[in-house]
């Protein structure tokens, strides 16, 4: 997997290369000079994000001692980094994450289960914010329209994986998957002695849910929240530039964003899909490939800025 990972992001690197050769070097250096030195209120959105995040993980935590929300805030920024740069599907940042809390003192199964929780409620409040976006492109962006049904359908297919992986995790996963690995007898020795633990996993995910439901819901409506500042962010982006967009085409063209990233899943950070993606969201919102580009550019800068020091800060735990 590490090797198809490591060719995908190849291949993608290669694309965008040629994605911004097509639009023209000379076309991009006009619309980054016009954010000139104004590019660090870019990092303002996205740490506001972390923040919103870092409290909607605090209420799916229920282990004692309780993380201060700092902590939380670092732990978040540099598990997310882990996700993005190394080539594990946005998965390689949770086990550190698990192992940071757990050294902290916190019950190991309580750390893990909120790892797993907070993915799928990511999932389905990003869903709602795609949904929301897809709800407005009639008034917003009447010419893209009739591209409805592909984006609906790939939302729905996002939606039902998402609501899947929530309504699971209440019915015993991990003992379900090592039982059906040993009926057909591909069960590694090294997962059936962790029968024990697995089973604390499936109490702790099964004990959330049913006690802390109040604590969901608002770690949902948090994570709904993040999702608006990113279109704030889309929204401030486009201010720098020269180009002002209203507040409905930024929730648009952040929430289409967010679905063509997501194809991106298996190629750390995205690389060359999500950039590929703006520049057709561009086009299709009528702002030119051009200024798609820019814009891609600029939220890789702000990116880079905020994964590099979620980079320190994993350095600086270990």
């Amino acid at each position: 997997m590490r090797r198809v990972t490591i060719i995908l992001t190849l291949v993608a690197a290669a694309f965008l290369i040629w994605m911004l050769h097509q639009v023209g070097w000379h076309n991009l250096a006009a619309p980054i000079r016009q954010v000139g030195w104004y590019w660090p209120l870019l990092l303002v959105p996205y740490g506001l994000v972390n923040l919103l995040e870092a409290l909607a993980w605090r209420y799916l935590l229920t282990g004692a001692p309780e993380p201060t929300l700092a902590r939380l805030f670092w732990l978040r920024l540099a598990g997310e980094s882990l996700n993005q740069l190394t080539p594990t599907a946005s998965m390689g940042g949770e086990p550190f994450r698990v192992a940071r809390l757990a050294a902290a003192g916190i019950p190991w199964e309580a750390a893990a289960a909120s790892v797993v929780i907070k993915k799928g409620i990511m999932v389905l409040s990003l869903v709602l914010f795609i949904c929301l976006g897809l709800a407005l492109i009639p008034v917003v962006v009447p010419g893209a329209a009739h591209h409805l049904g592909w984006l609906s359908l790939a939302t729905a297919l996002l939606g039902g994986g998402g609501l899947t992986f929530v309504v699971v995790q209440r019915k015993n996963p991990c003992t379900a998957v090592l039982r059906g690995l040993e009926r057909v007898r591909l069960c590694p020795a090294v997962l059936k002695s962790k029968e024990a633990d697995l089973a604390s996993l499936d109490g702790a995910l099964a004990s959330f849910y049913h006690q802390y439901p109040g604590r969901g819901f608002l770690a949902f409506a948090l994570y709904s929240l993040s999702w608006l500042l990113h279109a704030v962010e889309v929204w401030l982006i486009f201010w720098l530039l020269g180009h002002p967009l209203g507040w409905g085409q930024s929730l648009c063209l952040d929430s289409l964003a967010m679905l063509f990233a997501g194809l991106g899943f298996m190629i750390p950070v995205s690389l060359g899909v999500q950039d590929g993606g703006n520049i057709l969201l561009a086009l299709g919102f009528s702002l030119g490939a051009p200024l798609g580009a820019a814009f891609s550019i600029l939220r890789r800068l702000r990116e880079a800025f905020w994964l590099a020091l979620g980079l320190i800060v994993a350095a600086r735990e270990k």
